[in-house]
């Protein structure tokens, strides 16, 4: 599944506009890759489209970031209310689980336990 299919999944299954759906996309995309090991950030990328790809891969852990849950990351990167980022954030998650494999899917779930509260 491509990129642009990813995020025609989330407006579908969300009702998010074309646009929020991108915006939902590659920032659950960035936030999950912060707070994976390197190899995990590795192989998490390898499974997305290329263009989610070079965004897993370019950003890094950082005492900030690592220290907040990906819900508060949504909301900061999307300027957006709890409600909406939670929504965006299950419609992101939903899509890549498509793309993931069932061992990288478990293996990303153990290591976002607390950093994914009630989505992992």
């Amino acid at each position: 599944m491509g990129y642009q299919e990813l995020v025609e999944l989330i407006h579908k299954r969300s009702g998010l506009s074309d646009q929020e759906s991108k915006i939902a996309l590659e920032s659950t995309v960035e936030s999950i890759a912060v707070h994976l090991d390197e190899s995990e950030r590795k192989d998490f990328a390898s499974q997305l489209p290329e263009r989610l790809q070079d965004m897993a891969l370019s950003v890094y852990p950082s005492a900030e970031n690592t220290q907040q849950d990906i819900l508060t990351q949504i909301m900061y990167l999307n300027d957006v209310p709890q409600e909406r980022a939670q929504r965006q954030l299950a419609s992101a998650w939903e899509a890549l689980q498509t793309v993931l494999s069932p061992t990288g899917l478990s293996r990303i779930r153990s290591q976002l336990t607390m950093a994914l509260p009630g989505l992992a």
